[in-house]
């Protein structure tokens, strides 16, 4: 078993556990602010955002 990869992460790690570090990980996602996930923070204000759905529900937005 030789050349793994698999242990070096070349993604950024969605869960943080502070707030803090999910916010300053949002700019790695071209989004901004952070959201709880059970125990852990992830980067941006809602989990579509993290998982650049933007297209799911298009410009369909309710205020």
């Amino acid at each position: 078993m030789g050349c793994s990869d698999n242990s070096q992460k070349s993604a950024t790690p969605a869960l943080f556990e502070t707030k803090a570090e999910a916010e300053k990980a949002a700019k790695d996602f071209n989004c901004t602010g952070a959201h709880k996930m059970d125990d852990y923070w992830m980067p941006c204000k809602s989990h579509e955002e993290t998982g650049e759905n933007k297209s799911h529900h298009g410009n369909h937005h309710h205020h």
